[in-house]
């Protein structure tokens, strides 16, 4: 189900909130915000035409300055919180899957059922079920 963007919004203070224990938390820019100092950029996906445990995100050169992506597939209640250095792992891995309008862009894929990201060529994942619902 695709939500509004007034509901992304909500489900995003839902996870901020989650993750940071109720502590402060203040944007950095469109899709960042510091907790105690932490980075942490924010992506939310509603569901895709495969079904309900897929999901799409992408990583982009601005991620790669965060210190922790945060991938939220739905609702507040899946969500991985990731240490850049798994996502920078990701980026630089010269079989990640490239956007094919901007080659600077990688296309990563999340699966909820299994808790996996399938990233690069020949099927390549990890594992995130250590970053499902993780807090600061």
């Amino acid at each position: 189900m695709v939500k509004s963007t007034k509901e992304k919004k909500i489900e995003k203070e839902k996870v901020l909130a989650q993750i940071s224990g109720n502590r402060f938390c203040s944007p950095c820019g469109r899709a960042k915000y510091s907790i105690d100092g932490r980075i942490i950029h924010v992506r939310f996906c509603s569901t895709d035409k495969q079904g309900s445990s897929h999901y799409k995100f992408n990583i982009n050169p601005n991620t790669l300055v965060a210190d922790y992506e945060l991938w939220i597939c739905g609702s507040s209640t899946a969500y991985y919180l990731i240490p850049i250095t798994i996502i920078k792992t990701i980026y630089h891995d010269p079989e990640a899957y490239i956007d094919n309008y901007h080659p600077e862009i990688r296309v990563v894929s999340v699966r909820t059922d299994t808790d996996r990201v399938t990233y690069a060529s020949g099927g390549k994942s990890i594992d995130l079920t250590s970053h499902l619902c993780g807090i600061i």
